[in-house]
């Protein structure tokens, strides 16, 4: 039997040996994570706590020592908490310690928002797989964590990796908020492996069970499988928050009507489910609205018409209009909104898409004075966008 297989991607034909590295679940020990931004730096944390030796790798010889001298300041729940207790975590700025320090290599550097087809930046990630490749480094696994276009490993990732021997590489991205990251991190409903063996996938497995709170579904599959899964599980949810305004819309427009009492119902039947029904603003964030396009363009790649993504992302800015309509009824004098983040609680100033800010900034446009009422770090960001075009005050607490 041959101790090779073909990948065969877009425009590219290699060999893979079937022969990876031997690492076993029991053995594995030391981890290393190249990318200790917030997602990279919660990700080392929760592994650490449960007795991983970890290397992370970032840029930044300042933030790097911060983290190794523990003084590192995070709005984000729990990181100075989780890293004022962690023994085993050590932050470099060396791509080569990390690649020596253990054959496990999380990948987790951001894949900022692209434009249109090109819905996500991977000039950073792509980077990152270039460096390893020129080192030609043998026997290691890689796993992908951050977001990536379905096609990605198949057409770019594995051909970047073409001259390291027996090296696996999957896709493992996590189902986190920004503002409750470690919280997600450890009662995830479903964990999801997308991998490169069965080797690492049996090690991935293993590191899951060992480090959530909670016992989650894992979902093994094939890394293209997964890049199409994570989009997938993302755009339901937008498909589901649309539709419930798309009902509470409809709801508010007819006499005795109440979307409350109909939703709480279309909830209740276990075919829906009541999470992400509750009427109010769309949604926004670094994450759903990118990724609820970026399905769309993979489909139109392959020639499907994701009408479904392009619906959804309609009706959001339709139903944010049908807000303001609302809103300039009551004729204020000024319309005052708060907690204005992306989300609704959020304990990170992260304002991407925020609805409630579409919303202000549609009452603006329409004449009206505008009151941004926020906690201090929330209102910076808010001026940096906006500018002037709103009035501030700072919450008290």
């Amino acid at each position: 039997m041959s101790n090779e297989f073909r990948v065969v991607g877009q425009g590219c034909v290699f060999t893979i040996s079937k022969k990876m590295a031997t690492t076993s679940p029991q053995d594995l020990k030391k981890i290393s994570i190249i990318g200790l931004g917030r997602l990279g730096l919660c990700t080392a944390l929760v592994f650490e706590r449960k007795g991983y030796d970890i290397l992370g790798v970032d840029l930044f010889p300042e933030y790097c020592d911060l983290i190794n001298k523990r003084t590192f300041k995070s709005s984000e729940p729990r990181v100075e908490e989780f890293l004022q207790n962690a023994k085993n975590l050590k932050a470099v700025t060396s791509m080569d310690e990390a690649l020596a320090w253990s054959d496990v290599v999380f990948i987790l550097v951001d894949t900022p928002t692209g434009v249109s087809e090109k819905s996500y930046d991977h000039s950073k990630l792509s980077r990152v797989l270039s460096s390893i490749n020129d080192k030609k480094v043998k026997n290691k696994h890689v796993i992908i964590c951050c977001t990536v276009l379905p096609g990605y490993i198949a057409t770019v990732g594995r051909y970047l990796l073409r001259d390291c021997e027996n090296t696996t590489l999957s896709y493992n991205p996590e189902f986190i908020a920004q503002g409750t990251i470690i919280p997600n991190f450890l009662n995830p409903d479903m964990v999801l492996i997308g991998e490169g063996s069965k080797e690492i996938g049996d090690i991935l497995e293993s590191i899951y069970h060992k480090v959530v709170d909670n016992k989650p579904t894992i979902c093994r599959m094939s890394p293209e499988s997964a890049e199409i899964t994570k989009l997938s599980i993302n755009c339901f949810i937008t498909m589901k928050i649309s539709y419930c305004n798309m009902i509470a819309d409809i709801a508010d427009k007819s006499i005795g009507a109440n979307k409350f009492d109909i939703l709480n119902a279309v909830g209740h039947d276990s075919r829906v489910g009541t999470k992400c029904l509750k009427p109010g603003y769309g949604f926004g964030g670094p994450c759903f609205p990118r990724d609820n396009r970026a399905l769309y363009w993979y489909a139109k790649s392959v020639g499907v018409d994701a009408l479904l993504s392009t619906s959804t992302d309609q009706y959001n800015k339709i139903h944010a209009k049908t807000m303001v309509e609302e809103f300039l009824k009551q004729n204020k004098d000024v319309y005052v909104f708060e907690d204005v983040t992306y989300k609704e609680p959020c304990a990170v100033p992260i304002i991407e898409e925020s609805q409630k800010l579409f919303v202000a900034k549609l009452l603006h446009d329409a004449g009206k004075k505008i009151l941004i009422k926020d906690r201090a770090d929330v209102i910076k960001e808010v001026q940096r966008e906006y500018g002037s075009i709103f009035d501030y005050e700072i919450k008290k607490n």
